[in-house]
């Protein structure tokens, strides 16, 4: 045991700037391989290893089904946890080196493998890097919230450093990796050089979250009674505003990765230039940075999460629409990318800030508190929402007629690509706003968190008669 690495729970409980950046860096570490992942790897597949659009499209949606009910067993291991690291930070430092290894592999393809070896690899690496790697590592990050504070204040702050952590990475990824790529050669080998640097700015960026973010909150590990884990997935659906969140968070995420796997191809296709991909990240990102550090701490003041996430949820869905006027207008695109990317800084940080308080809510509802199996139960709903997306941004392109590396399209091809932009997207935030209409939580966590004090002290007090 490292001396130096060891959780200190009575660290102070006013969180210090040094903790929240290094909080948010552990999303920044997280998108320097699940963005790339999530959103150039169709692209690369297709335009740089050449194989079938809809056959890796289906790899990565089974993949991603797999990973959600890996979502499950991490979080049961999270519960069973006891460390002197602490419950979720000791799975950070486990997986360093292993991220770092895979984040590299899976933009490896042998390029001398038939076909058939490359779906094989493809499924296996994918699966190792993301079903098994990224969820052990990203899973217990996310649940490191729930246990620095119960203040919902502070745990939306952290949330605010979290999405500006996510946003750097993202919009680094986006705007450097064909860049890059082409620097290196354009080639397939080029791709794995890319994917090494982002690897290794990944994992010191995990280091740093571990080494600096402390858990405060004694969580004791789930109970070993037969049944037990069972009987709190079942209180967890029970849990209604659990239920929405999930339903939310699904379609939300679906929206975002059917129009990121698509943009690529639509820069191309539509507007004739696909490096225009990273200038729209920036401006999106930049907006998004602008929402999360100026309007949106005040915003979940005044309107609370809930209000605040079905504004951004309506506006995305208008601006996507408006694409539909000119589809060829670079003008036009850069206007929606702030639109969504100022929205986006609420969608997400609303999201996150939302699991923690579902996790006060199954505690005063139930009696019992899980950080591990609420988190990775709305992982899952993300995680199948990623393969959802991918696998229905390829589907509608090769059912059209999408031919890989073509200079030009079809007008078939071309319409599903604006499709799959502009009109599935919207569609799922609107049925994600419509899903949260009935969400009252944020009305009443204040009266949650002061019943959950007086129980603990009367538990406190009581052990101390006994």
């Amino acid at each position: 045991m490292i001396s130096a690495f060891v959780n200190r729970p009575d660290r102070d409980p006013n969180i210090g700037i040094i903790e929240r950046v290094a909080y948010g860096m552990g999303d920044f570490s997280s998108q320097l391989i699940l963005t790339p992942v999530s959103m150039l790897f169709l692209y690369y597949a297709t335009e740089f290893v050449n194989i079938n659009i809809s056959i890796v499209g289906g790899i990565m949606l089974a993949s991603r089904v797999f990973d959600g009910f890996s979502d499950l067993l991490v979080g049961y291991l999270i519960e069973k946890t006891k460390s002197p690291y602490g419950k979720t930070r000791v799975w950070i430092l486990r997986m360093l080196i292993p991220y770092f290894l895979c984040g590299i592999a899976i933009f490896s393809v042998p390029e001398s493998l038939p076909d058939l070896a490359k779906y094989i690899y493809i499924f296996i690496v994918y699966n190792l890097t993301i079903t098994v790697v990224y969820t052990s590592i990203n899973l217990p990050y996310g649940a490191l919230s729930a246990l620095m504070t119960q203040d919902s204040y502070k745990r939306s702050v952290l949330v605010i450093f979290r999405m500006l952590g996510a946003t750097a990475g993202g919009t680094l990824v986006m705007m450097a990796t064909l860049p890059l790529v082409k620097y290196f050669g354009n080639d397939q080998f080029a791709w794995t050089i890319t994917a090494a640097i982002f690897s290794g700015i990944a994992t010191l960026g995990f280091f740093f979250t571990f080494y600096f973010c402390h858990e405060r909150v004694i969580s004791a590990p789930m109970s070993e009674e037969k049944g037990n884990t069972v009987r709190a997935i079942k209180k967890l659906f029970k849990n209604s505003y659990w239920v929405m969140l999930s339903i939310a968070m699904l379609l939300v995420c679906a929206a975002d990765i059917v129009s990121g796997t698509a943009n690529t191809y639509y820069c191309r296709y539509f507007l004739g230039d696909d490096t225009l991909i990273g200038n729209f990240s920036a401006v999106s990102n930049t907006c998004k940075v602008i929402a999360m550090i100026v309007v949106v701490p005040l915003m979940l003041k005044f309107l609370g999460k809930r209000n605040s996430l079905i504004i951004a949820c309506l506006l995305i869905v208008g601006a996507n629409f408006s694409r539909l006027i000119n589809p060829y207008s670079i003008e036009l695109n850069y206007v929606i990318s702030g639109i969504c990317g100022f929205c986006s800084g609420f969608t997400y940080t609303c999201l996150f800030a939302m699991i923690p308080d579902c996790i006060e809510y199954s505690e005063y509802r139930d009696g019992e508190r899980h950080e591990g199996l609420v988190y990775s139960s709305v992982s899952f709903a993300s995680k199948v929402a990623g393969g959802l997306g991918i696998l229905i941004s390829s589907m509608v392109m090769d059912f059209s007629g999408y031919v890989n590396g073509a200079e030009t399209q079809t007008d078939g091809a071309m319409n599903a690509i604006l499709m799959v932009v502009s009109v599935i997207p919207p569609a799922m935030f609107l049925i994600a706003a419509v899903a949260l209409v009935f969400y009252r939580l944020d009305k009443i966590y204040d009266h949650i968190v002061h019943e959950l004090k007086v129980r603990h002290m009367q538990k406190v007090n009581q052990e101390a008669e006994a």
